[in-house]
Parts: C-alpha cells; structure tokens; sequence
C-alpha cells in the first residue's frame, strides 16, 4: 500500500471557495477528505481519479467527490489549469436536505463522479459559483446569508443537471490497449490471489517493465497501488454488508491484519472496525 495516502485538508466552516489559476501541474498522491468538494474546471484538461475509476476532463466538466471518497487529480506541468473549488461540510448537507431529496445524494456516485453540462447549463452553474465567490468575499452578515443560499442552490442545479437531458455523465476511462484491458480484468477477478509483477507478466506475454509502462499510461497509476486500491475499496463493502474485518482481510488478498488494517485507515481514516484514525498532518488546502 502507498504510504501516501492519507487525509488532506482541513474544514473549519460549513464551505469553503478556492478559484486558482496556474500551470505547475499537479503532484497530488491518492488522498480523502472528511468533506465533500466540487470542482469546476474552468480551462485546461487533465483527469481525475475518484474510487479507482479514472474520468478524462474538459472545461466546464463538474468533479463531484464525496467524503471519505479515495482521488487523485492529474494535470500536466506547462499547461494553464484554472479551477473553482467547493469544500462541502457533509453537516450543511444533511441540515439542508429534506425526507424526499437529499443534498448528499449529488456526491453518491451512483449516476457518476463527473458532470458535463449541457452548454445552457453550464453557464449557469458558473454564473452561480462566480456570484458565490463574489458574496463570500463581500463584508456583511447578510452576504454570509446570501452565499449559503447561492451554494444551496448551486447544489440543487447539480442535481437536477444530472438527470437532465443533454448533460452527460461521462464513464471512467476504457484503456485502449487490449492486453492492459486484459490484465485489468485479471485482477478484478483475482483480488484475493497472490499475484506478483513477474507472474502477471509471464501470464500475458509481456515483458513487465512494458507492462508497468504500458499500465501507468492506461490508468494513471501503477499496478501496485490499482491492485490495493481495489483490494481495500472491497474489503470496504464487503465490512460494510456485514462481513467481519478479520475475514474481509482475507478474502481481499491480504496475508496479514496488521497490514490490511494500516492500509485501510491509511486510506479510509477509520480502522477496519470503525476507530477513527489520527489525521496526519497536511496542508490548509489540498487539490
């Protein structure tokens, strides 16, 4: 498991807005946040990874990551990225939601991680970001009042984007290289098998340092961490559906609980049995 990986970013109020705007590129490992965010891509292209599922971007794509959600962004050095970020409490959320719709329901990911808006639409939801950066920049309690509306209703024409005909919902990335579509599969169907680089190499007649190459360009990571990603995301659902800790381990191809257990509050800031986990140190702000 990366050692990386850990929570980044403090919350200390209900939202937060960040607009930036710069050409370094991103050099972010895969991390979680206690929050849910928003972004709004304003130019440039890139991908982000959310859950283990890659989306490719393009201006005026809406990423929708909710908490404790594992992503990584990845934008190239040199090219100009310019972005509007949201921090969401999850609490704003569930106060402001109601029996019949849900607030938290935009961040599920169950219609999808990434919005890309009709070009009507799209105005309209940057036109209420740019009128929410300019109240919670304005003095005054009533412009704190008008910029939790603004944000409410940002949220609520998300929502009603999302299932809106003529936005899409784009799908994770397919790689294009059949023998890395191939190995993906493998490892989807072999979670809990002992596979190593040389195995998988010798399995699919590829030399390995090809197919390290070949895999990070396709995805976006190594297979190193692809295959703890997804050993952890089942080990998640699996403790989620009433499967004890001890045995998730196992059936997810772990050979040892201690080091399942470090993994996964690595990467979930929980233990397997639920103890939050100390936040480890991090930035103000994080991508």
């Amino acid at each position: 498991m990366d050692e990386n990986y850990e929570k980044r970013g403090y919350l200390l109020e209900d939202f937060r807005l960040f607009h930036l705007k710069d050409d370094r590129g991103t050099k972010v490992d895969h991390h979680y946040h206690e929050f849910c965010k928003i972004v709004l891509l304003l130019s440039g292209s890139g991908s982000y990874t959310v859950e283990g599922r890659r989306y490719l971007l393009l201006p005026g794509d809406i990423v929708l990551v909710g908490r404790r959600c594992v992503h990584k962004p990845e934008f190239e050095e040199g090219i100009s990225y310019e972005r509007m970020i949201l921090y969401i409490s999850p609490g704003l959320l569930a106060e402001n939601s109601v029996p019949d719709y849900s607030l938290e329901d935009v961040f599920s990911g169950k219609p999808g991680h990434v919005l890309r808006p009709a070009e009507d639409i799209r105005r309209r939801l940057r036109s209420l970001a740019e009128q929410l950066e300019s109240e919670m920049a304005a003095s005054g309690g009533e412009n704190a009042i008008l910029s939790r509306c603004t944000l409410l209703r940002l949220l609520v024409e998300i929502g009603r984007a999302m299932q809106r005909t003529g936005s899409e919902l784009p799908q994770p990335v397919v790689p294009r290289d059949g023998k890395i579509l191939e190995i993906l599969r493998y490892l989807e169907a072999n979670l809990a098998e002992d596979i190593s680089i040389d195995d998988l190499a010798g399995q699919f007649y590829i030399s390995k340092y090809h197919m390290m190459r070949r895999f990070r360009e396709e995805t976006g990571t190594s297979i190193h961490n692809y295959l703890s990603d997804k050993r952890l995301l089942a080990a998640r659902d699996l403790i989620a559906s009433g499967t004890a800790a001890t045995d998730a381990c196992f059936r997810c191809g772990f050979r040892s609980y201690s080091a399942f257990s470090r993994a996964y509050g690595k990467l979930f800031g929980v233990t397997p049995t639920g103890r939050i986990v100390q936040a480890l140190q991090s930035d103000d702000f994080d991508e």
